[in-house]
């Protein structure tokens, strides 16, 4: 693979992630964490209402998907 070829080598590989995100302070998020987010085709996130915040500061577009104790039997199978 030729060396100038960056973006494939920085391209996140197809797979599960998590991603630690900030509680207060929305700045507190590292810069490979809101990448992650941005190639993200879906993130799944305990409160959407949070989430959205959150990626909306950071203009990322990815589907968010609610996710907790309550309806993970019924979402596991997407």
């Amino acid at each position: 693979m030729p060396l100038n070829n960056k973006s494939d080598n920085n391209k996140i590989k197809r797979g599960l992630y998590i991603v630690s995100t900030p509680i207060g302070n929305l700045t507190d998020i590292s810069q490979r964490a809101i990448k992650t987010l941005d190639e993200s085709d879906y993130i799944l996130c305990e409160d959407t209402r949070v989430s959205r915040n959150l990626l909306k500061k950071f203009k990322i577009n990815s589907k968010l998907i609610s996710y907790h104790k309550f309806n993970e039997k019924k979402n596991c199978q997407k």
